[in-house]
């Protein structure tokens, strides 16, 4: 790398033409190809002091004498600044440089400097529409849990991240009871992203846990998480009654009234499969259509349009709330997660209930109770296509008794 100054005549006004201009020293440095103006050392002179070949100022003044002096310090520092950033990057360039120098760069970055500015990196994909606000509220929630995490062992810097983290960060979110297998591997590829990222914009060194294989099972289709409620439990829920565990004297009104429009929520989701971000938007549709009710909205994810009928429990949550759409109950997807443990829990429901599992109850009520064809069932779940829908429920044999004929129909059908 080169360090160059150069003389800059100053634009005032006042400047007296054909004079000798007054004006301050720039700074650029080159880096083979590659050239760019760092900016002014805060020295002015004449142009007549100014040695470019020499790049000095001559003269036998003390101001003089301390012109120089800081010239010499702003070269050194640069070119010290370009060995050390050598050890951090496989290629330095020019504008890296000079972020480090300006300190618009630092150093030593924290795990929670580094988490913000890797949000700020996904909201601007967001705003460019290359991910979704879906997906970066998401990342959100992601974040929050490796932080957690981070702080409960103690790690503020990345160098202080052991080779192990992610199968550690995949165990916590297990052991704290904060989620399953699927999504605990997701929080971690998710953290292996960001350390990545974050390696390559030059806020944390290699690290040796981006070697490390990756915890719990990749996605397939054998592992893919259908969870789902069974009818018999979705109607236990649905006529569950809140009030009675507060005569019992376990839980406040309060909290009876907070788990039962959680419970109306999440039920009414069962029947319709609309997604959270959906939902909490309450931007759809009631519309009556021969004799029925039809919900109709369009996904933010994907953008396409979605039509359910709504079943009879889901029109009864509706008049428990004025047939008023906006007065549905609605909550943050942290808070209604955090609730419907606490419902699970009373309820008796041996299933970790979250609000997927919600969209996914309606896959599988719509699959293998009302035999809707793959087609239509993405179409209610506004998927782009049925290349999506294992995501969220599978064929059962129930399914396949009521659809396959015995071998005495067939012949008789022939």
């Amino acid at each position: 790398m080169k360090v160059l100054f150069w003389f800059r005549k100053s634009e005032a006004k006042n400047q007296i033409i054909n004079s000798d201009p007054v004006g301050s020293i720039q700074c650029r440095i080159i880096i083979e190809t590659e050239d760019l103006e760092i900016g002014s050392t805060k020295i002015s002179c004449p142009k007549s002091q100014w040695d470019s070949i020499n790049q000095i100022l001559v003269g036998n003044s003390q101001r003089i004498g301390k012109a120089n002096k800081r010239l010499a310090e702003v070269s050194t520092g640069l070119l010290r600044l370009f060995d050390i950033l050598n050890t951090k990057y496989d290629h330095v360039s020019p504008q890296i440089v000079k972020e480090y120098y300006l300190s618009k760069r630092k150093f030593t970055y924290s795990i929670k400097e580094i988490s913000t500015a890797f949000l700020e990196h996904r909201q601007k994909q967001a705003t460019q529409k290359a991910i979704t606000f879906s997906t970066y509220n998401v990342n959100k929630n992601y974040s929050r849990h490796i932080l957690d995490f981070a702080s409960k062992i103690a790690v503020v810097k990345p160098v202080q991240i052991p080779n192990n983290f992610f199968s550690e960060l995949f165990e916590f979110m297990i052991d704290d009871n904060r989620s399953g297998e699927r999504f605990a591997r997701k929080v971690s590829c998710f953290a292996k992203q960001m350390l990545s990222w974050a390696k390559r914009k030059g806020m944390c060194p290699n690290l040796g846990c981006l070697q490390e294989i990756m915890p719990g099972k990749a996605e397939s289709e054998d592992y893919i998480d259908t969870t789902h409620l069974s009818i018999s439990q979705l109607e236990a829920l649905y006529t569950f009654d809140f009030q009675n565990l507060v005569e019992t004297g376990h839980i406040s009104v309060q909290s009876a009234n907070t788990l039962s429009e959680e419970r109306d929520a999440f039920v009414f989701n069962c029947f319709t499969g609309m997604h959270h971000c959906d939902y909490s938007k309450k931007e759809f549709l009631i519309e009556p259509y021969l004799g029925a009710l039809f919900l109709r909205g369009k996904r933010q994810k994907t953008k396409k349009q979605f039509s359910i009928k709504l079943l009879e429990p889901a029109v009864e949550i509706l008049k428990r709330y004025n047939n008023e759409l906006r007065q549905l109950p609605v909550k943050s997807n942290q808070k209604r997660n955090d609730t419907l443990k606490q419902i699970a829990v009373y309820t008796g429901i041996p299933l970790r209930l979250t609000t997927k599992v919600a969209r996914k109850t309606f896959c599988d009520l719509a699959i293998n109770e009302m035999l809707m064809s793959g087609d239509d069932v993405a179409a209610c779940l506004g998927l782009t296509s049925t290349k999506y829908l294992k995501n969220y429920g599978r064929v059962r044999e129930k399914r396949l008794l009521k659809t396959m004929k015995s071998w005495g129909e067939l012949k008789v059908a022939s």
